[in-house]
């Protein structure tokens, strides 16, 4: 598992092998050493495919003479990790002669190493046939230089560029790390704007008192965020010792009122059947059970022994608790809210310059006030609703409301940034936002040079919607930055870890 402790790893690193001038496929390094015969030429290469990167290092290829191969294979996937459980082979060609040959895994997770022995002197090609499963893939790089035996002056010595910054292969492995090559891609006008999360409409209720009494809970941890269901009891109120508007006793009396108009209705049904009351007398008698009969269920339903009971119109949360233990309440007063939860009403207010772009806005990314993370409006099955059509009266912005299935990260309540998003635009140069570093108000990220090697580049920003940005000028499109993980290279920069040597 990957982690950010990669000091470790200069535990791992030891020797030295410092990387210079670019190749012209992606990046191939040669260094001599100016000492003893037995110092070596080193070139170094650094190949992509879809699925994956090479970084390799070799002796300069001489006939006859052996050559050292260390090769780095890093599965370009999610997690920029090192290639295991798979096969890598070697093949140089040099004027149609073909030399393959198997590397071997080192200790060393996603290392391989092999020895070369170069036949024929000459220009070819290196190939890195890089297979797991079913995904084989083929790297190749041209112009590949076998020299005669005691040949020198063929190959660039001295150093190359400067302002590079080591970053090995095995801090990369097991860091959070990632690094994405930049291609054309679609990016929106976007309107920066601040707003708030509320309840959509039919997803909160509020609860009233229905008659005046003392407060008393149903359960103790009747507290706000206790989920309840519909039904459940929450409160009773306590009539007791109240002289006036006192619960138990309208529910007595209308007990008593419902039993005697019931026994009258038995005793005048009698009556009518007989032809001794007439049919006004009866009906009389029938609305008044009637009417009667209505109130003392009504009130049976929701009066217990302990006074009025108050229930849940609604699952949900309490969102709001307006009333304590013993609290004296009238009817009508608020004693609770409950919310659902479950769908949000996103609230974004749109500065009236944005205006003319108001019916343009087709989607929104949203960060909230209480964490770093950007949500984007698709991963909450989310959608536009509706665009004010006015100026609000308190705040003077136009409101942008959307709604949102809450996956219970959302807070009702807390205020957000909304990017609100128009219609794209082709072919624009974007990186992830997570690939900037700022300094002073302005921002650089960290270019991949080679398989090792990486160089600061100040950009300069067009727009952001909180997960990407588009890029005005500082980079071009084919270069691959450090997407995951650019303070790590920072930190490399000053840590003093050495390179790690050619040999493992």
């Amino acid at each position: 598992m990957k982690n950010l402790l990669f000091v470790i790893i200069g535990a791992l690193i030891i020797g030295g092998c410092n990387h210079n001038t670019n190749h012209t496929h992606q990046a191939d390094n040669k260094h001599q050493s100016p000492t003893d015969e037995e110092s070596h030429e080193i070139e170094s290469l650094t190949l992509f495919s879809e699925h994956f990167e090479v970084f390799t290092e070799f002796d300069v290829l001489r006939i006859g003479h052996e050559s050292e191969f260390l090769i780095h294979v890093t599965q370009l996937d999610d997690d920029y990790s090192a290639f295991t459980g798979g096969t890598v082979k070697v093949v140089l060609n040099i004027g149609g002669k073909e030399q393959a040959i198997n590397a071997k895994p080192d200790e060393v997770d996603g290392i391989y190493k092999l020895t070369l022995v170069p036949e024929k002197v000459g220009v070819g090609s290196l190939m890195f046939d890089v297979q797991k499963n079913s995904n084989n893939e083929q790297l190749v790089t041209d112009h590949i230089h076998v020299y005669k035996e005691n040949e020198t002056d063929f190959y660039p010595h001295g150093s190359g560029a400067g302002g590079l910054i080591r970053f090995t292969k095995e801090q990369a492995w097991i860091s959070r790390f990632n690094v994405i090559q930049i291609k054309p891609d679609s990016f929106a006008r976007v309107i920066t704007a601040s707003g708030e999360f509320l309840a959509m409409p039919g997803e909160k209720q509020n609860v009233i008192a229905k008659s005046q009494g003392s407060v008393l809970f149903a359960t103790r941890n009747l507290v706000q965020g206790k989920y309840v269901n519909k039904g459940d009891v929450l409160f009773t109120l306590s009539g007791q010792g109240l002289a006036d508007n006192n619960i138990m006793v309208r529910f007595n009396e209308a007990k008593i009122n419902f039993q005697i108009s019931k026994s009258n209705l038995a005793r005048h049904e009698t009556l009518r059947s007989e032809k001794i009351i007439s049919e006004r007398q009866y009906q009389e008698t029938k609305s008044k059970y009637i009417t009667d009969s209505i109130l003392f269920y009504s009130l049976k339903e929701t009066v217990g022994d302990a006074g009025m009971k108050i229930n849940a119109p609604m699952s949900g949360y309490l969102h709001e608790l307006n009333v304590s233990e013993g609290q004296f309440v009238k009817p009508g007063e608020l004693m609770v809210t409950i919310s659902t939860n479950k769908v949000i009403l996103l609230r974004a207010d749109v500065p009236q310059q944005y205006f003319d772009v108001l019916g343009k806005i087709t989607t929104t990314h949203f960060r909230p006030a209480y964490t770093s993370r950007v949500y984007t409006l698709e991963e909450l099955s989310g959608k536009l609703i509706a665009r004010g059509a006015s100026v609000a009266e308190n705040n003077h912005y136009m409101p942008v409301y959307f709604e949102v299935v809450n996956d219970g990260t959302i807070l009702e309540g807390a205020y957000a940034e909304f990017y609100l998003k128009t219609d794209p635009e082709p072919r624009k140069l974007v990186i992830p936002v997570s690939a900037l570093i700022e300094d002073q108000g302005n921002y650089y990220v960290y270019i991949q040079v080679s398989g090792e090697e990486f160089q600061k580049r100040t950009v300069l920003l067009e727009a952001n919607d909180g997960i990407q940005v588009s890029v005005a000028s500082g980079l071009s499109f084919g270069e691959r930055i450090v997407c995951e993980g650019p303070m790590l290279i920072k930190m490399a920069t000053s840590s003093g870890i050495p390179a790690h040597s050619h040999e493992h």
